[in-house]
């Protein structure tokens, strides 16, 4: 098997988003949810999807109002922060799956531990 290729945020969240869309459209279409989803309320999945990728867009854009907290942080740092563990969890199956290794960013209590 191929070894996982190694992306930076930026790769992450056009794979994340690429994948979230065409999920959405296959929830919609088949009229069920992810099959890592509790119950059976797509509708519901695909609102929570939609809030995950759109805290995804929010960071890929290349210029901000917030360019100096986004010089500051990864662009990912947001999104991983509010993700919770079953975004945190789809983030890391998605690209496991399309073969890609990514490394989070750290959540913003594990930053203050970091830097002491």
């Amino acid at each position: 098997m191929a070894k996982d290729r190694r992306v930076d945020d930026q790769a992450a969240m056009a794979m994340l988003t690429y994948c979230a869309v065409i999920e959405i459209r296959a929830m919609a279409r088949r009229h069920k949810p992810l099959a890592s989803w509790p119950g059976d309320d797509y509708v519901a999945c695909i609102a929570w999807l939609a809030d995950l990728v759109h805290n995804i867009a929010m960071g890929a854009r290349r210029e901000s109002r917030w360019t100096f907290w986004r010089k500051q942080q990864r662009p990912m740092a947001w999104t991983w922060a509010v993700a919770g563990p079953a975004g945190q969890a789809w983030i890391l199956a998605t690209l496991a799956r399309e073969g890609l290794e990514w490394t989070p960013p750290p959540l913003p209590n594990q930053a203050s531990d970091i830097d002491g």
